[in-house]
């Protein structure tokens, strides 16, 4: 009888996706840089995910795979919705995006101010009007809150990189709640503490079950720790990830995307486990 047991619960354990109670409740595929896609049940969201610069130092989306994106090819296909973080080349190029948005009127854009006034210069621009969600928000200001068609959206402005300097770049952090899963994607957040202690009721109102935050934040053995804490993460991919990936960041085992087409799990208990 006891050979028995020892069998059948891993067994159980591994079942239907899941293992001791976690599920896969989604998927998220790299494509370069801070490029992200989301896959859930019935919903497929992009962030950052079409831009032409990489400024010698990151890593650039794949011509082959860029094709599949501005295609509409599988799995790149009927996606609901785009996210920008902000605007700079490495993150957004209104161009491609524009084209894309042309040709797939279904998808939803939602962008800072400085990308929209990109967006804007174009000829033809109002065809694409009724697919944008122009977000202008101030440092320091609440976060705010939009949703459409079963995707939940909350959005709050952290400074840049490098802070106190580039004060000016709109840098939006999204979290992002589709088929019954949370996700966040921080753009280029600047590291310091002082940005998100003020927040503190907006990040423990709701976990994120899967967080994509720039490598910056992996600065030793307590920092992801720390961040799963002030931000009520569950899980942490590391993006903006030089092509040489530091020696630093290896050392730490902490899990990143350098590579594109590599793909992480999103698992969890679903929106019971975001109950607080």
């Amino acid at each position: 009888m006891r050979f028995i047991i020892k069998i059948l619960i891993p067994f159980i354990l591994c079942s239907n996706n899941s293992f001791a109670g976690q599920y896969v409740l989604g998927t998220a595929y790299y494509l370069g840089n801070e490029g992200v896609m989301i896959v859930g049940k019935h919903k497929k969201i992009l962030f950052d995910p079409i831009f032409d610069k990489n400024y010698q130092r990151f890593t650039l989306v794949p011509e082959k795979l860029k094709l599949k994106v501005l295609g509409n090819i599988a799995p790149f296909n009927n996606i609901d919705a785009i996210f920008i973080s902000h605007s700079h080349a490495d993150h957004f190029d209104e161009k491609d995006l524009f084209s894309y948005l042309l040709k797939y009127q279904n998808v939803q854009l939602i962008a800072p101010k400085q990308a929209i006034d990109k967006l804007k210069l174009l000829p033809g621009y109002k065809k694409i009007t009724k697919q944008l969600h122009e977000i202008s928000m101030k440092i320091g200001e609440q976060p705010i809150e939009i949703s459409f068609d079963g995707v939940q959206i909350e959005v709050v402005r952290i400074p840049h990189v490098g802070w106190p300097k580039r004060t000016d770049v709109e840098n939006l952090v999204y979290r992002v709640t589709l088929d019954d899963f949370t996700v966040m994607h921080l753009g280029d957040s600047d590291i310091n503490p002082e940005h998100y202690l003020p927040l503190s009721s907006f990040w423990s109102k709701k976990a994120s079950h899967h967080a994509f935050i720039p490598g910056v934040f992996a600065v030793n053995t307590n920092s992801e720790q720390s961040v799963k804490e002030r931000l009520n993460l569950k899980r942490i991919t590391h993006i903006h990830i030089p092509m040489n990936v530091p020696d630093k960041l290896k050392e730490l085992k902490v899990d990143f995307f350098s590579i594109p087409n590599e793909i992480r799990e999103i698992t969890g208990m679903g929106s019971s486990e975001l109950k607080l």
